[in-house]
Parts: C-alpha cells; structure tokens; sequence
C-alpha cells in the first residue's frame, strides 16, 4: 500500500502563503469534514459549510494510483491515519488557486461519544505548543479563540503550556505578544496572590482529580491589575505529584468594584448607625418586618427591638395625639404628594423628657396612596434649637416686619373680615386699624374703575368664592377716607387654604405706582416680560406653521415610504431652533456689565421683525444695504428695543392696510449745540407707521415711567428703549401727526472699527467616528435617538439618565484603565445632577476628561461660559447627525492637540 501513498517534493510548496491561526477541524470515523474553524476557512477561502461533507485528504496532494474516488478516499485517510496519529507531520496543503503550502498536521481521537477524530492544521515556520485536543472541537475552538473567558492547560507532565487568545486578551496582549510559559503565568500574578498559583492551589498531598476556584490579581499590558476568576481542575498522579492544571479565566473586576464599594457603603452606614447619633429605621408593612439601628437605645426611651415590639416602642416613645393615630398616619400625613420629607418632632427620652429630634423619611405608596414601606432615620437637635423653639417670634417683632413693607398689606378671615393692617396699608386707606377691624374687606379696600371712576364692588368676588384671581390687577384706583380723589394702585390677592380644601383667609398686598422706584436694570427687566407677553400669541402661530411643516413632512414619509417632503421637514426644524435662540436673546436680555457684540444693523431689524410680527397681519417692510457699517451693542437689549417700536407702531394701525417701514442708513454728525450727540459716525434707524398717531398732549409724556393710555399696558416699553439708546451712547427721536401716524428715529454710534467676517467653508461630517462615548440625557426619547446618531457613526456607546449614573459609569472603567473617549451632557437634568455639575465631578477624577455641553438653551454667551469652564465642545438642540458628528471631531481633535 505504500506505492499509493506518497507526498510530493517540498520545492512545490508556495512559502509566501501562511497560516494566520491554526486551522482546527472535527472529523468523522471514515475521515469525512464535520466542521471547521475560522481559522481553516480563511487558509482555505471557503465557508465552513462547503467544507463540511468533503473529505479531509482532499485538502492536501496525495498520489494514488487508479482506483474509484471511494476507494482512493479510503486508502488515503487510511495511510494518513497510519502517518499523522497523535504526532505531527508535514504535508502540502492543496490551496483554492491549485497553489499548494507546506503545513503541519496533526490528527487525535475523539473520545467523546460523537466517536471520530480532531484534526489540527498549522504553519511548520511558526513552533506552537500543542494545543488540547478537547479544543479541536470547532465549538470550543471559537470560544477560546474569540469569546470573552479565557482558557488555559498547564501540562507539566508532557511539558506543555498552552494560553488561548481570549486568555491573553484579557491580559491586553495579542497572541503572539505572550510567550506559552508558566513563567509568564508566574510574572504576571500579583505577588500577594502568589499562594493562588496554579500549581499551588493545593496546600495537602492529593491524588486523582481537585477542582479549585480563585480569585487573584494579575497584571495587564497597560501596568494596572485586573481581577480575574480561575476555575479548573488539577489531575494528580498515583505519586500525589501534580501533573496537569486546566480551566478557565474570567475578568470579575467590574463585579470586585462593585463589592469594594458595597463594603465602603456598608462601613459607612455602620459608623453612622451604630455608635453615631444618626438612628436609621427600615418599616416594612406589607410584611410587617421593621428594623431600627442599635443608635435608637441612646435616642428615644432604650428601645431597640425590631418587629412589631420594636414598632410598639417606637409608637410608645411619640407624643400621645401622635402615637394614637398609629405609625402609618404619622409617615403618611406630613408633605402630601412628595415621596421623601423632614420635620421635626418631639421623642420621649429615656428619662421620660421630650427630645426635640430631626425626622427624614422616604416613603413607598401603592397606586392607591396606602403606604407600604418607609426608610429614614432620626436624629436629636442640640438643645440651643430646642430652647429657640420654646420661644415664638415675639408679636410686636412680626408688626415691626410687616409696617417697614412698602406695600400696604390687609389680611382677613374666611368670610372676608379684616382681621390685620399694616402702617402702609391704613396710609392708603385711611383707616387705622382699630376702624377697619372686623369690617368687610371691600369696605376697606374701597375700588373703583381707574378710566371712568365707576365703583367696582366685584373686584374681589372671584378671591372670595376661591376661584383664579390675576397674579396682578392695574384696573382700579382705591378710595381713601383722606384724600378727595381716588388713588390708582396696583394691586394682588392670593386666597390662603386650610388642609381640607376650603379658603382660610386672604392676603392683599397693594401699593401706588407713583411711589414705585425702579433702577434701570429693573426698568429693562419688567418691560421685557410685558414684551415677551406681547410676542407669545404671535410665536405660537408661527411655531404651529413650522411643525405643520415638520409633522407632515414626517407623516408622509412614514405612510407612503416617500421623503420627498423630509427636507422640507429639516429647514423648519432649524426654523424653529434660529426662532427659539433669538427668543431665549430676548428673555435673558443684558445688563450693565454684558458684553457687547459686534452685530450688523440689518441683522438686528430682521430678528427684532421676525419675533414681534409673528401672528401679526400688518405689512413690515426694511429698507437697509447689507454693507451697512456694523455697530457694537448688546444684542439682547437692542432686540428689546426694536420690538418695542414694532408693536406700538402695530397696536396702533389701523385693522387693514396697515404698514410700517423700518430703515437704516449711515449718516456723519457734525458739532451742534442743539444737539446732545457728538459728532462723529452713526447708524440712523427710523420705524415709521401710517396708524392713528400721537396726541400732542400725550407726546410730551412717553418717555415716563408708567405713564400709558392703553388699559392693559405698563407704561415701560418707551421708557426702556430710551434707557437702552442712551446706556449705548445714542439719541430718540419722536414725529408724530393726528391720524397720519408716528416715526422714531434712533441713532446708534458705528463700530470703532469693522469685523473682518471671514466666510468658512463646511465640510460633510460623515461617518469618521471611533472610540467609546457616554452620552447623558433625562430625556429617554433624545437618549434613543442620540445613540442610534452616535451608532451610524461607528461610535459604541454607553447612555445615563442623570449625573449620578454617569458619574458611576465613568468611574468603573476609569478603574480598570478604559476610560470614555468623549462624553455628552445635558445641562438640564429634571430630578437629578444636572451636565455643569457631573463635569467638575468627572474633571477632578480625570484631568483629561473630553466633555461636550449640550443643551437646547443655545446663546453665544453660553457656549463661551461653557468652553471657559473646560468643555471641549458645545452642542445645541436640536442637532442633526452631521452635527453630532462635527461636535465630536473638533472636541477629540481638541483634546489631541493639547495632549
């Protein structure tokens, strides 16, 4: 038979080919393929299922002479068997391209009950230890090669060590990185773990078969330690000398973190309860287990008994009205509608003296608000509390308090009596106290209409029946027993309300708006809120149009499979968001102390337009050149200025055909005694309207604080455009005829010198990412969405839903030397730690964190804050994929940089 079987000259071979791992296969008793490793079908370049049925000699060349292919087959796996039997041998692998390649082969039983034999493939250049026929097996062989355990075969006998890929990995190295040595086992171990070396595992003489499980320490490529499971088996021989460990290797350091800092917790909560003052509890009354700390015995009558005995003497130690309602009322009733609460409380002490004491607990309630469970401790206040709580405020210090108020303040019962005045209040009135006590408040606080003096004896019906009173009425004048002429006010009423739901009394505060004094941030501050008022009817509409865009778009697509409409979608979506930010401009305004931009005119009447137009049905035209010289003032207060022009001119046109013009145009001022500008270069403005105009009488008069003849109006809107105009060292002018309509004309200093804008061109931020991000949001939907954004990306990420988590999942793999390579977060957190806070905690554990901001309160003022702060980027919301992208680029490249 030897004549058939014969292996062709080794100078065919091809020696640039190689195998990259060895190429494991399972194989039946005739020697037909069963299954095969990755390894085998890269070498081979075909799937594991078209070698699966074909016979294993076919992967090499053989010579035999003419006999059926069965036949051939049989003899060959026949004198192969002979050959390569528990021993290696060399052969030439027949290759797809019909090249061929010399490799080692090595063939073993399979003693398992599938019967058949392990084959093992490998490159002859490369000395490889020989590795355990169990993980010839297909199945095994992906485990030990690819898994995340570890596997190991330590056979001192026959001399062999053997360390799978996933066993190295776990470690940081590649497979070729680790020397198979048991000196590298021994290397590598912690030297406090180094009784719990394998071969030392077993501190007594034994023979056959031990199992052990350990965990040790073992040190990483990178120089930290990773904690590691070791579970195996020893095989001992008749001598009781050991002679083979095997088993497996499994990373625990997350879960040993998570231990580490259970048995902190655990310290500390000891020390706090036990010989601290702090005395915890734990009631459960679904199943009426209840534990009280040991701190209670010092705190409340010695006892410290859990169960229902220690329920009792917990209930035994309140003030009897406490203790007869019974430990659910007392927990339940405190706080309504809030799961945790504190109050203070008197305990019975050992020697039967009342205890003031600090109570905090959490309650648990069911769906129908039974309580279930409650946690929380107690703890003694200092007896410098408890005397001061002995002592009330004395009644003449809280009169004192009240009279040095600047309003006038009336306080009455339940059926409208008056009950209190201060000193203000029976100034305005009147009345002194001793008079108007006991009289019906409308007596008292006598109104009438402020426009056409008619009484007004149902001003406070609304207060009186509880229903929703104006937060504040500038309607009326009030009558006083000492003044011939009704006094205008500006007054508020808030209904005060017993536990159970009825009206306990009212408290009216008032006062005179000629006696009011505001500075001139306060001025800005007031009309800006009666200006952001005026603009949110209009803002609604316009926003209503944008999202009809939005939703549409996004409907039609998802109905019909059709995106036609998606980036109509898109263009309203940043609509919204440029809508939004000059919005948030206009709320958050300026002060003395902002910083001022370089902004060009025409960008300025734009946004003020697109903001005090919404809704509105007048026509608004700008005149203006794009290369107007640009100005240096604060945006958000000239935005405020221009609205407020805006809707005058647009409460005073006429209800069709109404228009306004808004211009701007350079002009040079010369030296003029009548004028109270220097000379110099200025951007006139003018908004000019064909309304109904301004009386002469009343046109000497706009420019005072609160003066106004509309009847919802506040008399600040001009008033703080002239502030505005004169902190920026400009003038107000006013033109106005009897139903010919009114122009303001505005002059505003030019820059001192020109910005020079430099146009940037924007590159497509497509997919580029790599690396681990942690995204935090408490907003699940963004959550979801963000991560599928970060996962197109080709980003992995992790997503928290608060600062605390974040926090915690930065920390786990900061410990084991695998820390996030950027993380997002929200500035706002409903309920828990919000961005600002979570990065000065991150950015002390790690020096070089790389944080982006993201919020949907978008400003330049912010993201300058914020980058001062250390951020590393800034993203505002709403973003789109690219934007997520860029942001995450310029911050990794950011961080690079500075590396």
């Amino acid at each position: 038979m030897s004549e058939l079987f014969t292996t062709p000259p080794t100078r065919s071979a091809e020696p640039s080919r190689h195998l990259q791992s060895p190429a494991l296969f399972t194989l039946d008793a005739s020697g037909v393929i069963v299954s095969a490793s990755a390894g085998a079908e890269n070498f081979w370049q075909a799937e594991a299922a078209q070698l699966a049925g074909r016979a294993f000699v076919d992967l090499f060349r053989f010579e035999v002479g003419n006999a059926p292919d069965a036949a051939r087959h049989s003899l060959q796996w026949e004198l192969f068997l002979a050959t390569a039997l528990n021993r290696a041998i060399t052969c030439a692998a027949r290759l797809a391209d019909s090249s061929s390649c010399d490799v080692v082969v090595r063939v073993e039983e399979n003693r398992g009950e599938a019967g058949g034999y392990f084959a093992w493939v490998d490159d002859p250049g490369r000395r490889r230890e020989a590795i355990p026929p169990m993980l010839v097996d297909s199945g095994l062989a992906l485990l030990a090669d690819q898994g995340s355990v570890g596997f190991f075969d330590l056979n001192f006998k026959a001399g062999q060590i053997y360390y799978s890929p996933a066993w190295k990995r776990l470690l940081g190295y590649t497979d070729t990185e680790l020397v198979n040595t048991y000196d590298s086992w021994l290397r590598l171990l912690h030297p406090e773990d180094s009784a719990a070396a394998p071969d030392r595992v077993a501190n007594r003489r034994a023979d056959g078969i031990r199992s052990f499980s350990v965990e040790v320490r073992m040190k990483h490529r990178r120089g930290h330690y990773v904690w590691v499971n070791c579970l195996g088996a020893q095989v001992f021989g008749l001598s009781g000398r050991l002679e083979r460990v095997t088993g497996l290797q499994i990373d625990i350091s997350e879960r040993k973190e998570h231990e580490d800092q259970t048995y902190a917790n655990e310290d500390r909560f000891h020390r706090l309860t036990d010989g601290g003052c702090m005395a915890a509890f734990d009631l459960d009354f679904t199943t009426h287990r209840h534990w009280f700390s040991p701190a209670w015995r010092q705190l409340a009558g010695g006892f410290g008994t859990d169960g229902e005995d220690g329920l009792a003497s917990f209930l035994a130690a309140l003030p009897p009205a406490e203790a007869s309602r019974g430990a659910k009322a007392f927990f339940l009733n405190p706080a309504p509608g809030k799961d945790a609460y504190a109050d203070v409380v008197r305990l019975r002490g050992a020697d039967s003296r009342a205890v003031p004491a600090l109570i905090s607990a959490h309650r648990q309630l069911s769906r129908t608000g039974e309580l279930l469970r409650v946690v929380g401790f107690c703890c003694a206040l200092p007896g410098s509390l408890d005397a001061l709580s002995d002592n009330p405020i004395p009644p003449s210090l809280i009169g004192d308090a009240l009279d040095a108020l600047s309003e006038g303040l009336i306080i009455a019962d339940q059926r409208g009596k008056v009950v209190y005045l201060n000193a203000n209040a029976q100034r305005l009135t009147g009345q002194p106290l001793e008079t108007a006590r006991s009289r019906h408040v409308s007596e008292v606080f006598a109104l009438v209409n402020r426009e056409n003096g008619q009484p007004a004896p149902d001003a406070l019906d609304g207060a009186l029946t509880g229903a929703v009173h104006p937060p504040l009425c500038i309607d009326h004048a009030l009558i006083s027993t000492t003044a011939d002429a009704a006094r205008p006010i500006v007054w508020s009423i808030r209904q005060v309300w017993t536990p159970e739901g009825g009206i306990a009394g009212l408290v009216l505060v008032f006062r005179d708006p000629e006696e009011m004094t505001l500075t001139p941030e306060e001025l800005l501050k007031t009309n800006r809120l009666e200006t952001l008022g005026v603009v949110a009817g209009g803002l609604a509409h316009d926003f209503n149009n944008l999202l009809t865009t939005i939703l549409g778009g996004i409907s039609h697509a998802k109905d019909n499979h059709d995106s036609t409409f998606l980036p109509d979608s898109e263009r309203a979506c940043m609509a919204a968001k440029a809508l939004t930010k000059q919005l948030l401009a206009v709320a958050k305004g300026g002060s003395a102390s902002s910083a001022r931009q370089t902004i060009s005119p025409v960008e300025i009447l734009r946004d003020a337009v697109r903001l005090a137009h919404a809704g509105a049905n007048a026509e608004i035209r700008i005149e203006a050149e794009e290369t107007l010289p640009l100005l240096s003032v604060d945006r958000g207060q000239m935005l405020q200025v221009f609205q407020n022009l805006i809707i005058n001119a647009l409460q005073a046109l006429p209800l069709h055909g109404g228009r306004i013009l808004l211009r701007a145009g350079a002009v040079t001022m010369i030296e003029d005694a009548e004028l109270a500008l220097p000379a110099g270069e200025y951007i006139e403005f003018s908004v000019s309207d064909n309304g109904s105009g301004i009386p002469a009488e009343v046109l000497e008069r706009i420019f005072e604080p609160f003066f106004t003849t509309k009847k919802n109006g506040t008399g600040l809107g001009l008033p703080t455009v002239r502030n505005i105009v004169l902190r920026h060292g400009g003038e107000v002018r006013v033109h106005s005829a009897q139903d010919e309509g009114t122009q303001f004309i505005i002059l505003l200093p030019q820059a001192p010198k020109a910005v020079e804008v430099v146009e940037t061109r924007h590159t497509p931020a497509l997919r580029f990412g790599t690396g681990r991000i942690l995204l935090m949001d408490d907003d699940a939907d963004i959550c979801r969405l963000a991560g599928g954004m970060l996962g197109s990306l080709d980003y992995k990420y992790d997503t928290a839903r608060n600062g605390e988590e974040a926090i915690a999942l930065y920390k786990r793999y900061l410990n084991i030397g695998r820390p996030y390579d950027a993380i997002i977060l929200d500035l706002t957190v409903v309920g828990g730690m919000g961005g600002e806070e979570t990065f000065r905690e991150l950015h002390a554990l790690d020096p070089d964190l790389c944080a982006i901001a993201c919020t949907g309160y978008d400003s330049e003022e912010m993201a300058a804050e914020l980058l001062a702060q250390g951020f590393r980027g800034y993203l505002s919301k709403p973003f789109r994929v690219a934007d997520l992208g860029k942001s995450l680029k310029k911050a990794l490249a950011a961080r690079s940089a500075t590396a």
